[in-house]
This record gives structure tokens, C-alpha cells and sequence, in this order.
């Protein structure tokens, strides 16, 4: 007995058995397995761009979340610095001292990460022109310039670079008062004051001379005038030699 089907129990097909369909448009282009491959690549790439931007704005959130963090460190040690005496006077000196060491660990970790929290309470206005933002003025006699009277936040630096303004009280002289000067304006003051008169006494020599130049000498003074007889009696009259004269 043959182990092979039967040819005669196979039914034959005929290209009746198929049904015609549209071919789609672009289906007749023939496509190469380079094509493929490179759409494939595409995709990827695609993806992978996409995850990108995804990690660089958690990063960017991230970032920002550190600079806030790092502004209310800011903060807390200023709380800290104002309630030093507080705590000392009811006894909690100790809890003082390790707030103090917290806080201090906290910005040496900022630090690490190339983040810098700076106050600049006391420095002037030209100084913090760059990296504050004042949101109020505050005049009175206790200021002779323009300086930073309060800190509200403060600022933050990440690797040298301003990354949060400083919110800033500014105080300044009541306005009307002049200003009083400084040892440097009074020592130049007097300087100019100083090269003002040497100048001054240069150009009076100057002209002196000058005038001394230009006034033709004097002419020799005229010799005193002779007086004359007004009698006879004033005129002398010659000694005539006596007898006993001619006679020697």
C-alpha cells in the first residue's frame, strides 16, 4: 500500500475560485528591504527624541524645584540667624546649634551641585543691580545711600549664573536730604580745590611776566636842576693877593 494521498481525491482550483480586489493606490510599488529597514530606523529615532524631550523637561522641573528648595534654605536661615537670641534667652541654645549645623548641610549640598544661595542685605544698589528685583522703598535717616534694607528672598546662582532674582526692600535717604560725603568726595574736593589755585597763581605769574615784558624802561632820571645867584652879594668875589703876599 502507497503512503501517498490519492490524485484523484485532491480538488483542483481554477482561477475562478478567486475574487478580484482593488489594488491600493502606491500597493504596485515594489519596496526594498533597505527602505524597510530605514522606515524602521525612523520610528526609532523618532521615539527615542521623543523620550528625550520627556527626560530634558523633568530634568528642567527638576532644576527648578532644586532652586526653589534652595530659595527657602535661604529663607530659613535667615529665621534661624533672627531667632538666635530667642532661643538663647529661653534656653533652647543647643536646638539653636543644630538647626544651625542642618541648615549648614543643606547648603553644602547645594553647593556640591554647583548651586549658590547669596543675601544681600547691607550691599548697595549698584552692587545687586544685576541679580535683585526691589518690590518696595523704605526712606529715614539711618540711610546715606542707596542699599538693600531687607531681603525677601534671597538670591540664587547655579554655577555662577543668576537662576532667582533677589526680592529686595531698598532703603535710601529722606528724599530732599543731601546726601553726606564721603572721606574719598571730601579728599577729592579738596584736591581740585588745591590744583584750581595752583592754576590760578600759574596764570597771575604768567601775566606778570608778561606785563613786565611789554613796559618799555624808564628813561634816566633828569640831573637837579642848578641854582642860581639871585644877588651879587651871593656871587664870590676873588681874593686879591695882599702886599705882604708879593712881597714874600
Amino acid at each position: 500500500m502507497s503512503s501517498s494521498a490519492d490524485p484523484a481525491t485532491v480538488p483542483s482550483l481554477d482561477w475562478g475560485e478567486f475574487t478580484e480586489r482593488a489594488v491600493p493606490e502606491g500597493g504596485d510599488e515594489a519596496v526594498s528591504p533597505q527602505a524597510e529597514l530605514a522606515g524602521v530606523l525612523q520610528r526609532r529615532h523618532e521615539d527615542l527624541s521623543a523620550a528625550r524631550g520627556e527626560a530634558a523637561r523633568a530634568a528642567s522641573g527638576a532644576r527648578d524645584t532644586v532652586f526653589e528648595l534652595a530659595s527657602l534654605v535661604g529663607r530659613l536661615e535667615q529665621l534661624i540667624t533672627a531667632g538666635e537670641q530667642a532661643l538663647a534667652d529661653s534656653g533652647q541654645a543647643r536646638l539653636h546649634r543644630r538647626l544651625r549645623i542642618l541648615k549648614e548641610q543643606m547648603l553644602q549640598t547645594l553647593r556640591d551641585d554647583g548651586v549658590e544661595v547669596r543675601d544681600p542685605l547691607g550691599l548697595s544698589a549698584d552692587e545687586v543691580a544685576d541679580w535683585s528685583d526691589p518690590v518696595g522703598w523704605r526712606y529715614g535717616p539711618q540711610f546715606t545711600t542707596e542699599t538693600v534694607a531687607q531681603t525677601d528672598e534671597p538670591a540664587v546662582f547655579h554655577h555662577g549664573a543668576v537662576v532667582r532674582l533677589a526680592r529686595v526692600f531698598m532703603g535710601s535717604p529722606q528724599p530732599g536730604t543731601p546726601n553726606t560725603p564721603t572721606e574719598t568726595e571730601t579728599e577729592t574736593e579738596t584736591e581740585t580745590e588745591t590744583e584750581t589755585e595752583t592754576e590760578t597763581e600759574t596764570e597771575t605769574e604768567t601775566e606778570a611776566a608778561a606785563t613786565d615784558t611789554d613796559t618799555p624802561p624808564a628813561s634816566d632820571p633828569a640831573p637837579p636842576p642848578v641854582a642860581k645867584p639871585t644877588s651879587e652879594t651871593d656871587i664870590p668875589t676873588p681874593t686879591q693877593p695882599s702886599e705882604t703876599d708879593n712881597d714874600a
